[in-house]
């Protein structure tokens, strides 16, 4: 393991819940609000989905966005000491029913959901309540690789890389496992442009594609931060959808309800989302 791998896993084996953390959020954060890493790109992103939001209401958001960055880290670096906490930390489960439901139909889960809360430790959570699996690129350095894998270890959750075959992920969810995809960053070239946020844009069709082929339901999902290490966790009503003429217009239909439930999850708690993604970099840069 990388010396610098093994000096981070130290220092998060003594971040516990507390005055400590409270104090090392509040200079994180006042030190990520000064440096302010693209800044520009969330105040962009906000004016477009608010347009004519005041600058004071849009620059909170993006402070509040940071406050969240700080707090998924810290809160991650926690878990990895104390995975066994990670069902404390969440004070409050809605719609149980529909996640315990879609599990019950035998054909797998697929799971979308947002860069919301703390989308780390609802893996965590899921984690100890199914056979769970994520979708996820690996970072380019071999440090942030390395550290980000060993912290995701406490989860007890498969990673899957976005880049190996379908098939993996086809496969755990014949087994019916649950298959989490962070479905609200921009699709590149291979998205497909449908709406969201009010603007058309490149979107992942990952969990639509899964759909279509697996039947398996999909359930959005949402993390809410109520305060540091106070969690709660969000099922909604799986998504409805029916066979089209053809895949391609299928797997479109499906895509764009999946936007519409991550547009739902995001406006109910906006502060809490990474406003910093260039989500809408085909808009913004044209």
């Amino acid at each position: 393991m990388d010396r610098k791998v093994k000096l981070a896993l130290a220092a998060a084996h003594m971040i516990k819940p507390g005055m400590g953390a409270t104090l090392a959020g509040f200079i994180l954060s006042s030190l990520l609000k000064i440096i302010g890493p693209r800044k520009s790109v969330a105040r962009k992103n906000i004016e477009l989905v608010y347009p004519g939001i005041p600058n004071s209401e849009r620059d909170k958001l993006v402070a509040e966005s940071y406050d969240n960055m700080v707090w998924t880290g810290l809160e991650l670096l926690a878990l990895h000491g104390s995975p066994q906490k990670v069902l404390d930390w969440f004070e409050a489960v809605e719609g149980k029913e529909h996640f315990d439901s879609a599990l019950e139909k035998g054909r797998g889960v697929i799971g979308v959901s947002a860069h919301i809360g703390n989308w780390e430790l609802g893996a965590a959570w899921i984690g100890q309540h199914a056979n769970s699996a994520a979708i996820a690129r690996a970072a380019d350095s071999p440090f942030q690789r390395e550290l980000i894998e060993e912290l995701r270890s406490a989860e007890n959750t498969l990673i899957i890389d976005k880049r190996e075959p379908m098939t993996r992920a086809i496969s755990h969810l014949r087994k019916n496992g649950f298959l989490a995809i962070l479905s609200d960053q921009h699709g590149g070239g291979n998205g497909l442009m449908v709406p969201f946020m009010g603007q058309v844009t490149s979107t992942v069709a990952g969990a639509a594609v899964f759909a279509y082929f697996t039947h398996a339901p999909i359930l959005p999902v949402s993390i809410v931060r109520i305060a540091p290490f106070r969690l709660k966790i969000v099922f909604e009503a799986p998504i409805e959808w029916e066979k089209g003429t053809d895949r391609d217009s299928t797997i479109e239909d499906i895509t764009v309800k999946v936007n519409l439930a991550l547009e739902k999850m995001i406006k109910r708690t906006p502060g809490q989302w990474l406003w910093q993604h260039k989500r809408f970099k085909d808009v913004i840069c044209g």
